[in-house]
């Protein structure tokens, strides 16, 4: 039994570790995509002054990026990805109401 353990054990921990990087990832897409939202519409409602300085105080470590094309504003948000996984992108629109 001791050298299946030694051979399962390993495999375990990696798919363990796999699962919480993903897992690690999800969270700070769903934080990106909550700050890109939240951003969109304050641009579209108070300007993009207020959008910056709310996105500010909710995400310290990522980018706000804002477009505005007629009616339409597009935030987008991104974060670096935990540990190895790659960056969080985060989009989101919002028309404007002034």
């Amino acid at each position: 039994m001791t050298a299946e353990l030694a051979l399962v054990l390993p495999a375990a921990v990696l798919v363990l570790a796999l699962m919480l990087g993903a897992l690690a990832w999800a969270m700070a897409h769903l934080s990106a995509a909550d700050a890109a939202s939240a951003a969109a519409r304050t641009a579209a409602v108070e300007g993009e002054v207020a959008a910056r300085s709310a996105f500010g105080s909710r995400m310290t470590d990522a980018t706000l990026g804002l477009a505005s094309d007629g009616a339409w504003v597009t935030a987008t948000v991104t974060a670096d990805g935990p540990a190895w996984l790659p960056d969080v992108v985060a989009r989101a629109v919002a028309r404007e109401e002034r």
